[in-house]
């Protein structure tokens, strides 16, 4: 365990159940941090099936989570593609808390589609959510970190941006670019004392990744929804060296490691947390 107490992080994405977002908030509240959690506003009507039996509320549950670590957590719903929903975001964490020390930038949305196929409208939300938002969030926190002359900042990228894949162009190319940006924040503000880094996920059991559909497949067959899972994404198993798709509590830990003083000297990297899939490609 890593020791952030007195730190205050800010994850954005962090509203689902069974996502990046949400592991990270526990895993650094667990650390002594206080976290603020972000999403976009859902319906509670639109939560998934499985979410509403289990009796999820979405940012509220996350806070609870984290506030039964002994540390202190808020709920901010804010739009991360709205420059003006981001200022006010970063206010409210800085009013609360005083400062913020990690920023996880981990919002997301991803839809495969075919190339002849994509439309505009899917292009520029996939622009705007995957690469603009990590802009709007990292500008905007640092630009708070430079005055006090420290900080860390992680961008969450994907393999997708590493290799080229058929039908994964809309998340792709922005997730590339963000691991670009990293890059150029890491150099640009090494001189404050803050450090840039990126992690880079394969395929993951979460969510934004089918979890629904595997949990409905499970329940057909009788099955754990991991072995679900595995059915449905086989094509990333086999493509894996460990044999299994990753879990959020995967991207947490180096997360984590990548916020702890242990990572003092690494930044601006974009390191892949796949199971060794990238280097088997």
């Amino acid at each position: 365990m890593y020791d952030f107490k007195g730190k205050v992080a800010l994850i954005t994405g962090a509203a689902r159940k069974r996502g990046t977002g949400h592991a990270t908030a526990l895993r650094l509240a667990k650390c002594g941090a206080d976290v603020a959690v972000n999403g976009r506003y859902r319906p509670p009507e639109k939560f998934p099936e499985e979410e509403k039996a289990e009796g999820w509320k979405g940012l509220e549950s996350v806070v609870e989570e984290i506030e039964s670590c002994g540390v202190r957590g808020l709920a901010i719903t804010a739009d991360i593609t709205d420059r003006k929903q981001v200022e006010e975001m970063v206010a409210q964490v800085t009013d609360r808390f005083g400062h913020i020390d990690i920023l996880v930038a981990n919002a997301g949305f991803y839809v495969q589609q075919p190339f002849l196929e994509t439309g505009e409208e899917q292009w520029h939300r996939h622009i705007a959510t995957n690469l603009t938002g990590v802009f709007h969030c990292g500008q905007t926190v640092a630009r708070h970190m430079v005055e006090r002359k420290r900080g860390v900042i992680v961008n969450v990228a994907s393999i997708s941006g590493k290799v080229g894949r058929p039908h994964v162009g809309l998340y792709a190319v922005p997730t590339r670019r963000s691991s670009d940006l990293t890059q150029v924040m890491a150099i640009e503000l090494g001189p404050y004392n803050i450090r840039v880094n990126a992690i880079c996920p394969g395929r993951f059991l979460t969510d934004m990744s089918d979890y629904a559909r595997a949990t409905s497949m499970a329940d057909e067959k009788g099955i754990s929804v991991t072995e679900a899972a595995h059915i449905i994404h086989a094509d990333a198993v086999q493509a894996t060296p460990l044999g299994r798709l990753g879990h959020p509590e995967d991207a947490a830990s180096l997360i984590a490691f990548l916020c702890s003083d242990e990572a003092s000297f690494i930044t601006g990297q974009a390191i892949n947390v796949d199971g060794g899939r990238l280097t088997a490609h």
